[in-house]
């Protein structure tokens, strides 16, 4: 009898990413309805005194976070004792936060001088404890690629959290629906990580060492990856007002949120998928060189596409007349940097999963450093709007500097990296300059105009995109794979 056909690495990596991009969309729908509901049930200044708090509680886990889950995920030979210790270790390091938060909310209440902030970092407290007990079980999902039922761990408590989180928008009317929705999203989670999963941990150090000498440069990672990706926030939680920060807060959600929902799937399902092949150079090169172009094929016109519809989505969707246009230009400023972050992040989990995980330490040092050097400049000559293009600069800057990491860590020459993304990255950008400029005297309703510009910029996108492929020679890449598979679905 003929042997069935195993799967490629490749065709795991995608039929994975299907599963959690399903996931991940079909409850966002959801997500955006609850959003919408909070935008016109809540004020900016309660979305700002949120992410104040959550500041604060970012800098304070990350001095305790020794990424234990990328230690699981990358060793291969990791055993039961493996994931006993590092349920350990994660349950203590949820202690530790939630009584450091505890002990430090008068103070933080006392430094803003607002009361609110007190209540609100003991409940964060709280909800830290709670998610310290999510089973450790659930890595194995994601390690072993069990897609199915990874999906459904994940879908079952975002779905309950959205209810919830309307439900508490409409009983509170204040900041309380969203810091009370973090404690009960916590419990939700940690309830269904010991159904899904029949692994139960126990308190263990047998394998500290083991966890540990990976972990070490995770720590030294985080601290520097934290103010990376947070110095905006951490900037901004100190110079301008709760109001200001609640509009910033939604232009870096909104600008990542489509991307988040392809990235992470992504990233979920290629981890684990890098890290069976990483001892084969030239499959490992040439899964991540794929998986570059994807990403890339994805993010760009999905993020760029995003802030060019920007000032006709944002009063639609959060409502409230103008009271969310200053959202606008910050979103158009942010996609830049949330489409370059999409990009490099395939390059940092190479190094990652190759053992080089201290450069990808290095790497988010040398953003750290970059980000907190032009926050100030750039907010006092434009405000919050200068702090988006500032981020932007600092995420094309880091795109170059983590290529360049790989080169030389992976072997890896640069004009492969740029001859997968260089065609997506051309057409998105004419795409966007079309669609910001060509459409500013046709005055009709906003709804009109956001669909006519989502129709054009697909075609725009897709048409450049082809356009540059069949004069580039019609390369193996991203776009034949994707061309390829739409072929196979159309019926003869």
């Amino acid at each position: 009898m003929p042997s069935e056909k195993t799967p490629s690495l490749s065709e795991e990596i995608l039929k994975g990413t299907k599963w959690y991009v399903a996931m991940r969309w079909s409850i966002k729908g959801l997500g955006f309805i609850s959003s919408a509901v909070l935008a016109r049930l809540l004020i900016p200044e309660d979305f700002g005194l949120v992410a104040m708090v959550m500041v604060i509680f970012g800098l304070v886990s990350l001095l305790f976070d020794f990424g234990v889950n990328w230690a699981l995920i990358q060793n291969n030979k990791a055993t039961d004792a493996h994931f006993h210790t590092a349920w350990t270790i994660r349950l203590l390091q949820a202690l530790v936060i939630s009584i450091l938060l505890a002990m430090l909310s008068p103070f933080i209440a006392d430094f803003y001088d607002d009361v609110r902030m007190e209540i609100i970092c003991q409940i964060m407290a709280l909800a830290t404890l709670i998610r310290g007990f999510e089973n450790i079980g659930t890595i194995k999902l994601q390690k072993e690629m069990k897609f199915a039922k990874d999906f459904l761990y994940n879908v079952a408590p975002k779905f309950f959290s959205i209810f919830v989180t309307i439900s508490l928008a409409f009983y509170y009317r204040t900041y309380m629906a969203l810091v009370v929705t973090i404690v009960m999203g916590n419990l939700i989670v940690v309830i269904t990580s010991y159904l899904m999963v029949n692994f139960r941990p126990k308190f263990s150090f047998e394998k500290i060492s083991d966890i540990w000498g990976f972990s070490q440069w995770i720590l030294v990672r985080n601290i520097a990856q934290y103010i990376s990706l947070r110095g905006d926030m951490i900037f901004l939680s100190v110079l301008t007002t709760p109001t200001k920060i609640g509009y910033y807060k939604w232009g870096s959600e909104l600008s990542s949120l489509t991307i988040s929902e392809i990235q992470n799937p992504f990233t979920r399902v290629l981890l684990p998928g890098l890290a069976k092949i990483k001892d084969d150079h030239d499959r490992l090169i040439g899964a991540y060189l794929k998986a570059l172009g994807m990403m890339t094929l994805a993010a760009v016109p999905i993020a760029l596409g995003f802030g060019s519809v920007a000032s006709e989505l944002i009063p639609i969707f959060l409502g409230g007349g103008d009271k969310w246009m200053p959202v606008v230009p910050i979103l158009e400023g942010l996609v830049f940097y949330a489409m370059t972050t999409s990009m490099y992040s395939i390059s940092g989990n190479l190094l990652t999963v190759s053992g080089n995980v201290k450069y990808t330490a290095y790497m988010f040092w040398v953003q750290a450093l970059v980000t907190m050097a032009i926050l100030y400049p750039a907010f006092n000559l434009a405000g919050l709007t200068g702090v988006a293009y500032s981020r932007a600069a600092s995420g094309i800057l880091m795109f170059f500097v983590v290529s360049l990491l790989t080169v030389k860590k992976c072997q890896v020459d640069f004009s492969q990296i740029i001859s997968v993304i260089w065609r997506h990255v051309l057409s998105g950008l004419v795409m966007y300059v079309i669609l910001i400029y060509g459409f500013d005297l046709w005055d009709v309703e906003k709804w009109i105009k956001l669909i006519c510009k989502i129709i054009t910029g697909a075609t725009l996108y897709v048409s450049i995109l082809l356009g540059l492929w069949w004069l580039s020679g019609k390369p193996d890449s991203a776009e034949l794979a994707l061309m390829n598979r739409v072929i196979k679905k159309i019926p003869f």
